[in-house]
């Protein structure tokens, strides 16, 4: 490898570095106190947007977090930040105990995605590989029964963490604010 394929290498895999990457969360962290809000505005904000993380609506979740900000009229920035809660390495975790609290809810099997994860990935390859009606309506009869619990599952998700968010965010930018007030 050229000295620029080694940097970039060493530039991919340092995002993974743990120093480096609790170094981000505190600067979003920092973000989220710094927002000139009150505090239950920006809390809202922040815990709706980790509770749209949680939900499986992958590329229309910082979307859903901002319409939900500008109805509710709390902090947009704050919501944006909150979406970062979902990312690749929580999502795992999330989608995992999505499947599982929805497909109890519903009175389902939870072991049914994982006994159908082959057959529902082979359809939706053949669905994407050679798109038609046919393997279209395969992949979506595939899909369903995963995808109900999944969504029913990632409201109760979502709400939980929402609600474990709000408090703690409340009282850290509470806090903040009166000790940038005094200095």
């Amino acid at each position: 490898m050229n000295a620029k394929q080694l940097a970039l290498a060493d530039r991919a895999t340092s995002w993974w570095n743990s120093t480096r990457l609790w170094s981000r969360l505190r600067y979003f962290w920092r973000q989220v106190l710094r927002l000139r809000a009150t505090p239950h505005e920006v809390a809202l904000g922040f815990a709706i947007g980790v509770f749209t993380a949680c939900t499986p609506f992958l590329g229309v979740q910082t979307i859903l977090a901002c319409a939900l900000a500008l109805v509710l009229r709390v902090s947009m920035p704050a919501a944006l930040l909150g979406t970062f809660v979902g990312n690749p390495l929580s999502w795992p975790a999330i989608w995992t105990a999505s499947y599982v609290s929805g497909a109890l809810l519903l009175g389902q099997d939870p072991t049914y995605a994982a006994n159908h994860l082959g057959e529902t990935a082979n359809v939706l390859g053949a669905t994407l590989m050679t798109p038609s009606l046919q393997t279209f309506d395969a992949a979506i009869d595939n899909l369903l029964p995963i995808a109900e619990p999944m969504v029913v599952g990632g409201l109760l998700v979502g709400l939980i963490a929402a609600i474990f968010s709000y408090y703690p965010t409340r009282r850290a930018v509470r806090v903040f604010q009166r000790h940038r007030s005094v200095s």
